[in-house]
């Protein structure tokens, strides 16, 4: 990762593709919600039968970074897909869908008996459905003393339960991974950015900024309420929704949380990770 030599590799459908030597572009936006937003991969020049081959629901895989340290930023399927020529160029556009929402798209019905546990009801119906869940954390471990009726979407019988009966926060990431945590926490794989990690310089601050450093700060939601911050850094596919972030650069020092983003990139650019972050 030292020289930022880019790589990355493509799946669609049954096919594969190394990124090196293709004219692509990507753009995989992220933000705190529990329906991920669609992203967008445009191939050029794919061969005709390729293009032909290429259809609605097809899986779509792409990993991307830098050579050494290369991960994945979209697991999906194409919702949408559109071919054009121009001379002898063709372009293929496709829209995908993160994977996670097909599954959690599916219907539930179930009765769970008295005095059930609600992460224990949110563990057994994720894991009938098969969907990885990276964390399982509750600001409250809601208790149904009369049992609990689970009918209907999958994802709504959660959101339900997670976000209003347990008042915690349900994350659907671009990967497919499901994040389940308390209101306030943020994810924290230990990501640091500095110029030497690839934050790149923002000609908006000025001054350094100081920020709440304690990770285990009790502020209240309403003392948290600052205005985001908007930085960019050479595309880094562990920065994701509700990740936290220590930034360390001229301007910038402290701990941060995402609160959206995006990956983006096309050969003749930088690839870059675009982030609102908010003090943490």
């Amino acid at each position: 990762m030292a020289f930022w030599i880019r790589a990355a590799t493509l799946v669609i459908g049954s096919n594969k593709y190394d990124l090196d030597g293709m004219n692509f572009t990507f753009d995989v936006p992220f933000e705190d919600s529990d329906e991920p937003p669609v992203a967008t991969v445009t191939v050029t020049n794919l061969s005709a039968n390729t293009r032909n081959g290429i259809k609605k629901d097809d899986p779509v895989i792409l990993n991307a970074g830098y050579r050494g340290n290369v991960g994945c930023i979209l697991v999906g399927k194409v919702v949408g897909l559109k071919h054009k020529q121009s001379n002898v160029d063709w372009t293929s556009t496709l829209t995908v869908q993160p994977c996670a929402e097909e599954i959690l798209g599916r219907i539930v019905n179930k009765t769970y008996t008295e005095n059930m546990k609600a992460s224990a009801i949110i563990r057994d119906l994720l894991n009938i459905f098969g969907v990885e869940v990276a964390r399982c954390e509750l600001s409250i471990d809601t208790s149904y003393p009369r049992g609990r009726v689970c009918r209907g979407n999958l994802k709504k019988v959660l959101t339900d339960i997670v976000v209003n009966e347990c008042k915690s926060r349900f994350i659907v990431r671009t990967t497919g991974q499901l994040y389940i945590t308390k209101a306030d926490d943020g994810i924290n794989n230990g990501v640091t950015l500095t110029p030497a990690t690839g934050l790149l310089r923002s000609d908006e601050e000025t001054v350094a900024i100081q920020v709440e450093t304690d990770l285990n700060s009790q502020k209240t939601g309403e003392d948290r309420k600052e205005d985001t911050i908007s930085r960019s850094c050479l595309l880094n596919y562990s920065i994701a929704t509700a990740e936290v972030v220590k930034a360390q650069s001229s301007d910038l020092n402290g701990r941060f949380i995402v609160v959206k983003g995006r990956h983006k990139g096309s050969k003749t650019e930088d690839w870059k990770t675009y982030m609102e972050l908010k003090p943490y």
